[in-house]
């Protein structure tokens, strides 16, 4: 459901009217219009206005915007762990873009077809891209600036997470039920890992394999690394992988049309939002067990975790709302509304745990979530569309 609206081209008329909020960049040059510290900002990634909006986390305003180039319509954005560099597809163009925040200079790197998620190494040296139409996974030196190798054999490379020790890269499959293994040393498809009852490889066709095919839409680590957790949306089942043998060592059946894990803060419970049926599944990591089934929303795009693990926030873009319940007691606390029509998208917590930044793509706005109360506020006109949102050493996802 959300794959689609990833890879549609949607570009924004009349930027010119909104040049005091949205500075339009332009196919040869991305702009970055001053300094600030990279640690202490959240990204917003836009999609229409095709640039990356910054937010002071000290004052919830935007202090800067970099521009991404026309019509490139960018999907998500991430910022290395030191805080030197920023990176983000241009899905619509076919590149990603590398900021040195450092020196403020920006180049493109040449991908393949509809780059969308990706993951960039601890160090800060690779990032690991989807090109989600080509079917393959771009590996981009970022230090250099430059695609050091395109590796095939993918069936829309959706989701990415890489070990702590940065030995493998796993890629699930949104149009297969499988998840591929990258080898980090020698920068090569090692292994692939069936998921679900059956293994149905995705069409060539690729209209019918979005419509026919509901496979994987991200591999997720527990913490340490040790087990890796991976929803498949057709078998209705969530994979438990050892990740030191990469073998599937048990599947836990879950709601009907389960989108993908996320793992508490604490690594003890795996919380899966299933579309088919609007439920939530949580998934004890101990016994590999479903210890509880919340009802869910509809259109659900992601769940955070606020203080310690202890709250949750599901995102349910469908009906406008965030479900917020109580994982220490197992029960819904309350639904937070935010209007009719509106369309959330994805969100990031803190490092500390306190605070959630949820992009809502409509009303082109942020709003900032107070984990304890629960409370909100509303950081208006970021930018056109804006999708995704990143914090260095936050809990960021995209969809």
């Amino acid at each position: 459901m959300f794959r689609k609206m990833g890879l549609l081209a949607i570009c924004a008329v009349g930027l010119g009217i909104l040049s005091q909020q949205v500075h339009a960049g332009n196919e040869g040059k991305a702009v970055v219009q001053q300094g600030f510290d990279a640690q202490s900002v959240v990204y917003v990634t836009n999609r229409d206005s095709s640039d990356i909006a910054v937010i002071d986390m000290r004052t919830n305003k935007v202090i800067d915007r970099i521009e991404c180039g026309v019509c490139c319509n960018p999907h998500m954005t991430m910022a290395t762990m030191d805080g030197k560099r920023l990176l983000t597809t241009g899905t619509q163009k076919n590149y990603a873009v590398i900021v040195d925040l450092q020196t403020r200079e920006v180049k493109k790197v040449r991908l393949g077809i509809a780059p969308e998620h990706f993951v960039i190494s601890h160090d800060g040296r690779w990032a690991y891209i989807g090109d989600m139409e080509e079917g393959a996974v771009s590996i981009v030196d970022i230090v250099n600036s430059k695609e050091v190798n395109r590796i095939p054999g993918f069936y829309e490379p959706h989701g990415f997470s890489i070990l702590p020790d940065m030995s493998k890269v796993y890629v699930s499959n949104l149009g297969a039920h499988e998840i591929g293994v990258i080898d980090v040393k020698s920068q090569r498809l090692i292994k692939t890992i069936y998921i679900g009852n059956t293994h149905i490889l995705a069409s060539l066709n690729l209209d019918k394999r979005l419509s026919e095919i509901n496979g994987i839409v991200n591999p997720t680590l527990t913490p340490d690394g040790r087990y890796l957790y991976a929803a498949d949306g057709d078998s209705h089942q969530v994979a438990v992988i050892d990740t030191r043998t990469d073998n599937v060592v048990k599947t836990i059946a879950v709601g009907q049309n389960p989108w993908r894990a996320y793992v508490s803060p604490d690594g003890a419970k795996i919380l899966v939002p299933n579309n088919g049926d609007q439920t939530v599944s949580v998934i004890d990591v101990k016994t590999n067990k479903v210890i509880t089934t919340f009802p869910g929303g509809e259109g659900m795009t992601g769940i955070n975790f606020v203080n310690g693990g202890k709250k949750a926030y599901i995102i349910s873009q469908s009906e406008s709302a965030l479900y917020v319940i109580d994982l220490e007691r197992y029960k819904e606390l309350k639904r937070i509304k935010f209007g009719e029509g509106l369309m959330l998208e994805t969100a990031t917590t803190t490092p500390d745990g306190k605070t959630v930044y949820l992009a809502c793509s409509t009303n082109n706005s942020v709003y900032v979530i107070d984990g304890m109360t629960d409370s909100y506020t509303r950081i208006p006109d970021v930018g056109l569309s804006p999708w995704a949102v990143e914090i260095i050493g936050g809990n960021s996802y995209c969809h």
